[in-house]
């Protein structure tokens, strides 16, 4: 795909899984809304996500997972986009503003609250400063479309590099999950369940949860599980001013002070 190709695709995507290997070894994996900015993927990250957004620039080589059918433009296919990260520090939202904020206006219903207006955006000033990781694409390979049998993501540790399969769970005995791997096989060792859901098209509420483990190629023996799967209670109205006021502390106290 050439890269106008890729950033039609992003541009069309939903929910999408970042994958990397962190500096420890561990495999890890988060659900992104990935933008376009001149023609390669981007994450936006706020600076509630300042750690996050470092870490994955560190890694070496990420690999973004974009399956997720619901809520997608007509330009989508499903892909796996690999490639090498870079990071952009925008502490005074200007890059945001100018590249980046249309299209998560129109793709993450959510920032509409923050961000859909000028007077929004004085009065929510620490939603704009952004930590924008750039990915260099290397290789894109087709996936199919999500469904119940490959639901999760599967990211294993080779070295410093994610091997990435979509994976459902077939069968679990006591500390052992049975998977139902799509590809080709993968190497053993330390290795990530990803699973992800929200409410679609307003994406109000987005869980996320994780497996960690070892894997052998067709099964995980889990060393650590999620509490919950699945979305939840849909979240009242403290809740959501709650959240949004943490949000606002942490990003606060991030940005960089002229």
């Amino acid at each position: 795909m050439t890269p106008a190709e890729v950033a039609d695709v992003v541009g069309a995507s939903s929910l999408s899984e970042l994958c990397w290997v962190d500096q420890a070894g561990r495999p890890q994996a988060r659900g992104v809304v990935a933008l376009v900015l001149e023609d390669r993927p981007a994450l936006a990250f706020t600076y509630a996500d300042e750690p996050l957004a470092r870490e994955v620039a560190r890694s070496e080589r990420v690999v973004l997972v974009l399956s997720e059918t619901r809520s997608t433009g007509r330009a989508f296919r499903p892909v796996l986009v690999a490639g090498r990260p870079r990071l952009v520090e925008d502490p005074t939202g200007e890059l945001y503003v100018s590249d980046l904020v249309v299209q998560e206006l129109r793709r993450y219903p959510p920032s509409r609250l923050l961000a859909d207006s000028p007077l929004l955006m004085r009065e929510h000033w620490w939603y704009l400063p952004r930590l924008v990781v750039e990915i260099d694409v290397d290789s894109v390979e087709p996936l199919p479309p999500r469904d119940k049998t490959h639901d999760h993501v599967l990211v294993v540790a080779d070295g410093a590099t994610p091997v990435v399969r979509l994976a459902g769970v077939r069968d679990r005995t006591a500390d052992r999950l049975d998977l139902s791997v799509d590809g080709p096989a993968v190497p053993p060792g330390a290795a990530v369940l990803f699973g992800q859901d929200a409410s679609f098209p307003d994406l109000e509420q987005w869980s996320q949860w994780r497996y960690r483990g070892q894997c052998d190629g067709s099964a995980l023996v889990i060393e650590e599980e999620p509490a919950r799967t699945g979305l939840g209670p849909t979240p009242g109205l403290m809740q959501r001013w709650r959240r949004q006021r943490e949000l606002k502390r942490r990003c606060v106290e991030a940005i960089p002070r002229p």
